[in-house]
């Protein structure tokens, strides 16, 4: 097989990326696959997101790989438990050595004489292309633009004094304590922002476009910690 020549390109080393191969792994042992990652490291949103409280809006035995039970309390985890989730899914499967890291894809195209794909990335590091080839491409990039986050324009918005933040470019140890700080929507970023954010800041406002309710329920789910006094993880994992 010609070097960067493979049965499989898995765009993403995200929670996705890594799933998709441990099941290529598992079900197709013969076949060949590299995962294009454009970051340095692995993780997807679960390593670019560092705002405060980022956690999942799912719970984690849905989300979560079926074989690999999830075994944390919490069913709503936190961010940075989810990434070490990723990480221990791959080196448990020796997903890690198949990952081309800094790998930004430009464009993928079809060569039907041949039935290959041609993917073409620039390599963060050396700043040069590099060519990969496979039958089959899986994309496992996500909906998010992660280099350019959607952000709406208001009018003179230089004219404002204090600080505009996207939570997509949270910058690392910011200090937002005795701020008086305005959260502009009311999805699930926004639903971890504001409460996570209230011990240090001054004031916290929720700006929403249509109103919602908010409950307060606990984030352990009781029902998988009631069977697992009697059955094991696998089983009550795939319930």
């Amino acid at each position: 097989m010609e070097k960067n020549t493979f049965d499989v390109i898995i765009m993403g080393a995200g929670l996705s990326g890594i799933g998709t191969a441990c099941h290529l792994q598992k079900n197709c042992k013969d076949k060949s696959y590299v995962i294009l990652e454009n970051r340095p490291s692995m993780g997807g949103t679960w390593d670019l997101f560092r705002y405060p409280g980022i956690r999942s809006d799912s719970d984690m035995f849905t989300l979560g790989y079926n074989f690999k039970p999830w075994k944390h309390k919490e069913s709503i985890a936190g961010g940075g438990v989810i990434l070490d989730y990723i990480k221990e899914t791959a080196a448990e499967n020796k997903i890690d050595k198949n990952i081309r890291f800094n790998s930004k894809i430009i464009r993928a195209d079809w060569n039907t004489e041949t039935n290959t794909w041609t993917v073409t990335c620039h390599d963060n590091v050396t700043k040069k292309e590099i060519k990969y080839h496979a039958k089959y491409v899986i994309s496992c990039l996500g909906y998010y633009n992660y280099d350019h986050a959607h952000q709406p324009k208001f009018k003179e918005e230089k004219k404002f004094k204090g600080e505009i933040l996207h939570p997509q470019f949270w910058p690392e140890n910011y200090d937002y304590s005795g701020k008086e700080v305005v959260v502009i929507g009311s999805g699930a970023t926004a639903v971890t922002l504001v409460p996570s954010m209230a011990d240090k800041a001054k004031h916290v406002t929720m700006l929403q476009r249509s109103p919602t309710y908010i409950a307060s329920i606990p984030n352990r789910s009781l029902l998988p910690q009631k069977l697992l006094k009697n059955l094991p993880y696998l089983c009550v994992h795939s319930l």
